[in-house]
């Protein structure tokens, strides 16, 4: 199911414990307002008690009643002034986060080569979908992965890396918890991004496949420097598959928390 950030479903504002309690206690205030004006009649125990007389007063009933309205209509400003506008503030808040992580995510989903300097605006959220990151981590981490997707995301994530960095204002403005999974997730697009531009240079690049010659093979130094060579871009393959997959992992961990279950503190 892909998820719609800008939907009630991503942080319903009424799933933190404390906005729980507050409901649940302006609901409990209007049962008692339909319980004082309804005059039920009192216990057989408490006929012709002081305490029968107190309750069935009108000023008993009428300051009850004021006060029961009172924290009804306070939770309703509340609703209105505070806890509304602060929802739809943290869903705009999210909605630039996941951008941000929908553009490392697309550049591999997508192969795109120039992923790097597309507009994070024009990225679809959706590609952040937990099953689909999922989706991701398992094919970057397969024996023989496509290079070409490994190095889009491995570019992207090495150009939006500083945004990642700054935006964490943004996902402190939303909570502790939101704050310390996007550190999380921002170490593993630094690592990713650290990858990029280690690729070793092929001695060979000026030869149409890149190869040396038949004639060349023939040489034991040319025949080492073109072993090692493979080795290293082996191992750079290796690493930049491995931080790939690390990445994607951390993304679908971001999605599932930020836009699943509202923790604040």
């Amino acid at each position: 199911m892909l998820l719609e950030v800008q939907g009630g479903r991503c942080m319903w504002v009424w799933r933190d414990k404390r906005e729980k309690w507050l409901l649940a206690g302006a609901i409990s205030a209007f049962v008692l307002v339909c319980l004082v004006n309804a005059k039920l009649p009192l216990w057989p125990v408490l006929e012709g008690t002081t305490t029968a007389a107190f309750l069935r007063a009108d000023a008993t009933a009428s300051v009850t009643s004021d006060l029961l309205i009172g924290l009804i209509s306070a939770y309703m400003f509340y609703l209105a002034i505070d806890l509304l506008p602060r929802h739809r503030k943290e869903q705009r808040t999210l909605r630039v986060l996941n951008l941000l992580v929908a553009s490392v995510a697309d550049a591999f989903h997508q192969a795109r080569i120039f992923g790097h300097e597309t507009p994070i605006s024009s990225i679809d959220v959706k590609v952040i979908d937990p099953v689909l990151l999922d989706g991701m981590a398992s094919e970057a981490k397969k024996p023989d992965p496509e290079v070409l997707r490994l190095k889009c995301a491995t570019e992207t994530a090495h150009s939006r890396y500083p945004d990642f960095q700054h935006s964490l204002i943004l996902a402190s403005a939303i909570s502790a918890d939101h704050a310390l999974e996007w550190l999380v997730l921002t170490d593993k697009i630094r690592l990713l991004a650290e990858v990029y531009g280690t690729m070793p240079d092929n001695p060979f690049s000026y030869m149409m496949d890149g190869r040396p010659s038949k004639e060349q093979m023939d040489d034991l130094l040319v025949v080492h420097s073109y072993s090692q060579f493979l080795e290293k871009r082996k191992s750079y393959e290796s690493t930049m598959q491995f931080r790939v997959m690390e990445a994607m992992e951390a993304a679908a961990q971001w999605s599932r928390f930020a836009n699943g279950v509202s923790q604040h503190g």
